[in-house]
Order: C-alpha cells, then sequence, then structure tokens
C-alpha cells in the first residue's frame, strides 16, 4: 500500500459527503473563532485565562472531530456540531491520552528547551563579551551556542520521529472504546512500529493540496483537512489489518496493480 492507494480510499469514502465534511470543518472552526470574539471583548490581562481555556477545550474538541470523522467514514450520520457533545463526552479520555503520549515525549522535549536556553545563553553571551572585548569569552560562548544548534537539530528530529508512533493514539481509542487511555497509546506505537515512514509520506503528499488551499485564504482548508484526515483513518485500517475494503478497492479500480494517481 502506497499514499496514493490511502487518498483513493479516502476519496471514495468522502463520495457525497464532501458538503457535509465542509460544515462540520466550518463548525469547527466557527467554535474557536467565537472564543477568539469574546477574548478580544476582554482586557489583554485576560489572555492568559483564555490561552488555558482553548488549550483545554481543544483536546476534547479534536477527539469529537476525529470521531465524527470515523463515523462518517463507517457511512453513520453525523451532524455539523457532533464533535462538540462527542468531544466534552470523552473529555476526561481525550485528555488522559494526551497526558499519556506527553510523558512519552517528555525526553525529547525537555531537551528541545534546553537546546533553546543554550542558544540563547550562548548569543547573548558572546554579545555581552564582543562588547567588553573578551576573546576567550565569546569563544567560550560561541562554544555553547553552537552546542545549543547541534542538540536542537538531533533533539527536534527525535521529538518528530518519536511523536509518529502516537499520531493514531485517537484513532485506535475511538475504534476501541474497551481500551484504557494507556492502551491505546501502546497500542498506537505497537502499530506505527515499522509504519511511521508511510504515515510521514502521506502526510506529505498533501503539501501542494495544502498550498491550493492557502492560496484560497484558507477557505480551501474546509476541505483539505477532513480529505486529509479521511486518508489517516484509511491508513490506521491498513495498519490495524483492516484494511479489507482498501484492497478490494486498489483491486477493483486497478486489475490488482496499485493506484499510482491521485
Amino acid at each position: 500500500m502506497i499514499s496514493s492507494d490511502f487518498r483513493a480510499e479516502a476519496r471514495r469514502k468522502l463520495s457525497g459527503k464532501w458538503g457535509k465534511v465542509a460544515c462540520i470543518s466550518l463548525a469547527y472552526a466557527l467554535v474557536f473563532f467565537v472564543l477568539g470574539i469574546i477574548e478580544a471583548l476582554f482586557p489583554e490581562s485576560m489572555t492568559p485565562i483564555f490561552s488555558i481555556i482553548t488549550v483545554v477545550i481543544e483536546i476534547p474538541l479534536t477527539f469529537g472531530l476525529i470521531i465524527s470523522y470515523m463515523k462518517l467514514y463507517k457511512d453513520e450520520d453525523v451532524k455539523a456540531f457532533d464533535f462538540f457533545t462527542l468531544g466534552f463526552s470523552n473529555f476526561a479520555k481525550s485528555w488522559k491520552i494526551s497526558l499519556h503520549i506527553l510523558v512519552k515525549m517528555l525526553v525529547p522535549i525537555i531537551l528541545v528547551i534546553v537546546s533553546y536556553v543554550l542558544i540563547a545563553l550562548g548569543t547573548v553571551g558572546t554579545l555581552g563579551a564582543s562588547y567588553i572585548a573578551s576573546s576567550v569569552a565569546m569563544n567560550s560562548f560561541g562554544t555553547v551556542a553552537i552546542i545549543g544548534f547541534i542538540l536542537l537539530i538531533v533533539s527536534s528530529i527525535w521529538t518528530t520521529t518519536k511523536s509518529y508512533y502516537y499520531q493514531i493514539a485517537y484513532f485506535v481509542a475511538v475504534d476501541n472504546s474497551d481500551l484504557t487511555a494507556k492502551e491505546a497509546v501502546e497500542k498506537s506505537k505497537e502499530l506505527m512500529t515499522g509504519n511511521r515512514a508511510k504515515l510521514f509520506w502521506l502526510e506529505l503528499s498533501f503539501i501542494g493540496w495544502a498550498i491550493l488551499a492557502a492560496v484560497t485564504f484558507g477557505i480551501g482548508y474546509l476541505w483539505l483537512l477532513p480529505y486529509i484526515q479521511f486518508a489517516t483513518i484509511a491508513f490506521y485500517k491498513f495498519v490495524s489489518g483492516d484494511n479489507s475494503n482498501v484492497e478490494a478497492k486498489v483491486v477493483t479500480e486497478n486489475n490488482g496493480n496499485p493506484i499510482q494517481g491521485e
């Protein structure tokens, strides 16, 4: 299975549903647009509080959005704002999954933070040393900055590659309601072992569409984001072993050969 197969399956599943998924995307964006308007009505001192509120509700709403998409993928009926009730009815579980992922990602994230601190210290120290014309101090602080840059590159790569283990944790949790949050995260890592590159290339294959969506002042994302999510669901179904629909469609449409085009 290659990226074009997952995209083809996503389009097949989206047939006749493009209007509905666009409405869901618009409803999701509308929630945060309203929050932004409300935030603008309050003084700037309240901004940190609204930032916390946004983070608190974004995770369950994202979880609810994935539930809505997976229901549509299975041809179940979903309304535009169902993601809201679906998300908040799973508020605790969505946060537990996110926190378990955060724990798994803690070490590389800390290293990224440390690298930025080293870069800042090295840069500020070098500027200070140049002001007092101390070449020894400049070299020392310059070395600290270089170490910070190297650590940033290494830790960023580690963070990105490790994060792919948990990219489908929400999908696992939605599809297996009997699993605990911890089990869903562990199952995601199990399924993604050996498959991270496939998901990376699948996501990268949408870059052209992302550019086109940006040209439309973001309006195109109302259709693009569901398209990406449906392709990711097809990918999840494949790595979890539930790939009969994808394989059958590939064989039917292309006489047994993988689909190559968009």
